[in-house]
């Protein structure tokens, strides 16, 4: 017996041997802990990057901007006319508001990157507000610089006071572009509520529920920016949507614990009231 036993075990041992290694269920678990680890780092750095990137085109615009300031309050050339050099001050003036306009913008962005970065948090809100600072700064001194032209010119004064209209009209536009709505309940409570209506169907049975466009509730509606919305809290295990907004632009997470827009342009772009139904 034991001679038969042991040209089995030499066998068995030799074929131990000849297996390739990349097929057995150790080298196959730690390949997926490579390819896991490789994808965390890639998303850190395209974070970082993302991070630099916005950093610097908010450092880049408030050199701009002090460039530009420094023009306001220099002396014209002795060739430029009066009306060049109104001309010119304006010029700058609405660059300098655009700029102060994306800085803005780019901080709220950079919030949300920070956010999403996790790690070093306290510092990058740290950066986040300091930058937050300074841009608030130059909009307090471009202000001032603003009332002491005007002060000093009365045609210029006519022109920025018709600016400063043309600006708060565009401020007002861009709120309302920017301004959505929505509604989270069950399909009974959205009904009741006259929130949504069913339509088509046949005596009562049927049909399918659609926002009422007729009489809508609006009192009933959350309103939101909808470029500082990226996510909204549902609370519940199963939703749908009953408006219309493209696929690809959101997503649902933890079941439907929350709805996260993916995609804020393309999301909104059908309808900016968003009605959702869910089941709890």
């Amino acid at each position: 017996m034991k001679k038969l036993l042991i040209p089995f075990l030499v066998i068995l041992f030799l074929s131990a041997c000849q297996e390739d290694p990349k097929t057995t269920e150790p080298y196959k678990q730690l390949e997926q802990d490579n390819q896991r680890t490789a994808a965390i780092v890639a998303a850190k750095d395209s974070t970082i990057n993302a991070l630099f990137n916005t950093f610097n085109r908010i450092s880049d615009n408030l050199r701009t901007i002090r460039s530009k300031q420094g023009e306001l309050v220099a002396p014209g050339s002795g060739t430029e006319s009066k009306a060049d050099v109104e001309q010119r001050i304006m010029g700058d003036i609405e660059q300098i508001d655009a700029l102060l306009i994306e800085n803005r913008e780019l901080v709220d962005k950079l919030r949300k990157q920070a956010k999403s970065a996790g790690g070093n948090i306290a510092a990058l809100q740290q950066t986040v507000e300091d930058m937050e600072k300074s841009n608030a700064v130059q909009q307090e001194e471009i202000g001032t610089l603003k009332e002491q032209l005007a002060s000093t010119n009365s045609s210029l004064a006519t022109l920025i006071e018709m600016y400063r209209d043309k600006s708060q009209l565009a401020d007002m536009q861009r709120t309302e572009i920017n301004t959505a709505f929505y509604a989270i309940g069950t399909a009974k409570e959205l009904k009741d509520k006259g929130v949504l209506t069913k339509e088509g169907g046949v005596a009562g049975l049927g049909g399918v529920n659609k926002l009422n466009t007729a009489g809508l509730p609006k009192e009933y509606f959350t309103e939101v920016d909808i470029t500082g919305t990226p996510e909204i809290t549902l609370g519940a295990e199963k939703a749908k949507l009953s408006t219309s907004h493209p696929e690809g632009s959101y997503r649902f997470e933890d079941g439907a614990a929350k709805l996260v827009i993916t995609d804020p342009e393309k999301f909104w772009s059908i309808s900016k009231y968003l009605v959702v139904v869910v089941d709890q």
